[in-house]
């Protein structure tokens, strides 16, 4: 990202100090796209698409009724309202894996008291119940709260979501939104279509507006919440998935 003042324009170029166009940044084509999807979210109402007619519409619901749904059903529960999820394809499944391998050495070989899981793990934010969601990755670093039987309750210290070309504005904006509300303390959004991965640290005022940190498939990218000593080298995440772009 460039350090010195700029202005976007309405065309999504850059406008630098010097008045030179450029092409905007990955960053902030992320912004300008999470905002389309924020008010494209509005427009309709707040209320996701269910494609399978066993999925309850409208709002209100609760974690009741969450856990009543059949089992093969892949759904969250978000501020009451149920959102379909598509199944994840291959090149989302060996990217959650390579990366999910890689935190869970880290974690090991630094003796960390902290526990890794993947989708599918449910993780419960809030205390009205409304709100259910399933992470690609997650890290806690909360022994008592693994220890209870069923879903994560609270925030996660760290989440990680694979970007889906399916419903992009999923982890763009709605989840996005709802992990800084609940306090989770870190958030990466992979696209491995792009390359890109948007990393935010969200302060303790939840309301506050965050731009991500922008990295790229070519180097590592340090979990800041563990101070840097952990870190994932994306080029053997690009590896993995190189044959399927």
């Amino acid at each position: 990202m460039t350090d010195y003042t700029e202005t976007t324009t309405g065309n999504g170029a850059v406008e630098g100090k010097e008045g030179a166009l450029e092409e905007a940044s990955a960053a902030e084509q992320y912004a300008q796209n999470a905002d389309r999807a924020n008010r494209t979210q509005k427009d309709a109402g707040g209320f996701g698409t269910a494609r399978d007619p066993r999925i309850p519409v409208g709002g209100g619901y609760t974690e009741k009724d969450y856990f009543a749904l059949p089992e093969d059903l892949r759904v969250e529960l978000i501020d009451g309202v149920f959102y379909d999820m598509a199944s994840p394809a291959k090149l989302h499944q060996k990217a959650a894996f390579e990366i999910a391998r890689q935190l869970e050495d880290c974690i090991e070989e630094n003796r960390k008291e902290c526990f890794l899981y993947i989708a599918p793990s449910d993780v419960a934010l809030g205390d009205d119940g409304k709100t259910v969601v399933q992470p690609d990755i997650y890290v806690h670093c909360d022994r008592e709260k693994d220890r209870k039987p069923g879903p994560h309750r609270g925030a996660p210290d760290f989440i990680v979501e694979i970007l889906s070309p399916y419903n992009p504005e999923n982890d763009l904006w709605r989840k996005r939104e709802l992990y800084q509300r609940y306090g989770v303390r870190e958030y990466w959004i992979v696209n491995p279509q792009n390359g890109k991965i948007y990393v935010f640290i969200f302060p303790e005022d939840s309301k506050a507006e965050i731009r991500p940190k922008e990295y790229s498939f070519d180097g590592l990218v340090p979990v800041q919440t563990a101070n840097g000593t952990c870190r994932v080298d994306f080029r053997k995440v690009y590896r993995k998935i190189e044959h399927l772009l």
